[in-house]
């Protein structure tokens, strides 16, 4: 990921909910940069999301259908409770 790809996504993942942006904005400026291609791509489509379901998923009342959205909100959340 160059630099402008990493910037576009640390200013997408800040979201104006406290909640979110507690747990988005550390784990990209973090761990993003250290993760698979893949990986990094997962982040940039879950950060499509709208908030509400960010929010209901991440507070763990609901999941996504998609089985690597619904994987990286649980490592997000794993490295949130063991940074």
């Amino acid at each position: 990921m160059d630099e402008l790809d990493y910037r576009k996504l640390l200013w997408r993942a800040r979201r104006g909910m406290w909640e979110l942006d507690q747990l988005l904005v550390p784990y990209c400026e973090e761990v993003v940069r250290g993760l698979p291609a893949s990986s990094q791509e997962s982040f940039a489509r879950l950060l499509k999301e709208e908030d509400a379901d960010l929010l209901n998923w991440f507070s763990l009342e609901g999941s996504p259908e998609d089985k690597e959205l619904k994987s990286l909100i649980s490592d997000i959340l794993k490295w949130k409770r063991n940074p």
